[in-house]
């Protein structure tokens, strides 16, 4: 095996990674791509600086024309970057090499390493954010067909695991559909703050830049289509412990509708369940099993991404102007979160867009809890004569005191205050028809979804993804 061939994180994995990452986010990070995109920020530098007249414009040119790593020794910046034990520097080397003559002393004039490298991740960020949106986009649409779908199919509204009083499975979904939304408002507003350059030199005073650096700077965010910070961002990690946090937030939502799913899966359950096809094996001893695999590893993913986030908010606390321990924290956990949240994203896109529902069972299993879930409404009929509050205890002993809830309306009728004032027939018809009780479901249910039909959803379903112009990268597994 070719040290080359050597996989040993699970996002990288020839033979697991589809669970963890997708490969159109794992091109956006993968090493070549990220030395390349190094370049291609020197590259914007200098056609900045150029035009301001800093350096020469034929420097600038012909730099730009051997910024590719198609034309570079890149073991030998492997083996300068062991060496030196610098991330960019080896790099620019090797630049210069090829470039061959004195042009090459213009790279990189007058910025600093983590200039180079935020702003490089900035654009990273910026891919990562169109196919984070891009996606969320589609799961709103899958939630709110299946909300305006099921507003109406009446089932147990469950709490503490229990059955508690009717809802509707629209509503349920609703509530999904309410906190994606929140979610993908939460990210599309933190991108304003996130996506900005960095060009402020060695400690943030702009002195290397010339006299022209604010100038610059906004030349240099227009070219990269980059906004303007308003200071250097190098020890103020905010921004990206923002991304990262919000990331965990919408992960952790989906993970909440995944599990419900997982819940509501079971066999004594069995009102929902994850798409199936003919070959998947949910056991190696238990041949019937059909696990839902797909819901478990998006919650999975969710707690990963919720411990990325962790590390994130340490990357708040640094020293003085600068330092790289932030640096090469962010490195780890934010490529770590955005390739697990484009996997949720993606495992989220399956799973609801072949949801499976069953309504015999969901009916079936409302209709033999009905006694249960219109415990309230058998209340508020029995309040009427004897008060609201008595009424509970009256229900409450005697529920305690039956040996079946199948049996609670013969035991209320035995109550002397109860038989006086109800016939049997009055408390049955109270508990017997627990579709009457869903309350303002349905209206509930169209209230969010005149939101999602309101909103003007950026269409990017068919945005493409840059993909590595370097030879063996994002190779296929």
């Amino acid at each position: 095996m070719s040290p080359c061939d050597i996989r040993a994180h699970i996002t990288d994995s020839a033979f697991f990674s589809h669970g963890y990452a997708t490969e159109e986010a794992r091109r956006i990070f993968c090493d070549k791509r990220r030395l390349q995109r190094w370049l291609e920020v020197e590259s914007a530098l200098l056609r900045c600086q150029a035009r301001l007249g800093i350096i020469p414009a034929a420097a600038a040119e012909r730099l730009q024309e051997t910024a590719s790593l198609d034309q570079f020794d890149l073991q030998a910046v492997k083996n300068d970057i062991a060496l030196t034990g610098h991330s960019l520097v080896p790099l620019l080397r090797e630049w210069q090499r090829v470039t061959a003559d004195k042009t090459g002393e213009y790279i990189h004039f007058g910025a600093t390493t983590q200039d180079i490298q935020d702003t490089a991740q900035a654009l990273e960020l910026k891919e990562i954010c169109a196919i984070i949106q891009r996606d969320l986009a589609h799961i709103i649409q899958l939630l709110a067909g299946l909300a305006n779908k099921y507003k109406d199919l009446s089932m147990i509204g469950r709490t503490h695991g229990q059955a508690a009083l009717p809802t509707t499975l629209g509503l349920k979904i609703a509530g999904w559909l309410d906190e994606t939304l929140r979610n993908q408002q939460r990210l599309t507003e933190c991108q304003g703050r996130l996506l900005v350059c960095q060009l402020f030199g060695g400690t943030g005073s702009m002195d290397s830049l010339s006299d022209n650096s604010l100038e610059l700077l906004n030349m240099f965010a227009l070219d990269l289509g980059l906004g303007v910070p308003d200071t250097a961002w190098h020890a103020c990690r905010d921004r990206t412990a923002e991304f990262i946090s919000n990331l965990a937030l919408t992960t952790g939502g989906l993970g909440r509708i995944a599990n419900e799913i997982c819940q509501l899966t079971r066999e004594e359950i069995g009102e929902l369940a994850e798409p199936f096809k003919l070959g998947q094996i949910g056991s190696s001893t238990m041949p019937h099993k059909k696990n839902p695999e797909l819901c478990e590893q998006v919650v999975v993913l969710a707690k990963l991404v919720k411990n990325n986030a962790a590390a994130g908010l340490d990357c708040l606390l640094n020293e003085h102007e600068r330092d790289y321990r932030a640096v090469r924290l962010e490195w780890a956990v934010l490529t770590e979160a955005a390739l697990y949240s484009c996997a949720s994203l993606n495992l989220m896109k399956k799973i609801l867009g072949g949801l499976k529902v069953n309504r015999e069972r969901i009916t079936s299993n409302l209709d033999k809890a009905a006694i249960m879930v219109c415990s309230e409404a058998l209340m508020f009929v029995i309040g009427k004569k004897t008060g609201k509050q008595s009424a509970h205890q009256i229900i409450y002993q005697a529920a305690m005191d039956c040996t079946g809830l199948a049996n609670l309306v013969q035991k209320l009728h035995e109550v002397p205050e109860i038989n006086k004032n109800f016939s049997i027939h009055d408390l049955e018809e109270a508990v017997k028809h627990p579709r009457r009780h869903i309350g303002q479901a349905i209206r509930l249910v169209d209230l969010v979804l005149a939101r999602v039909y309101n909103m003007k959803l950026e269409q990017r379903r068919n945005v493409q993804i840059p993909l590595c112009p370097v030879k063996g990268c994002g190779r296929k597994n």
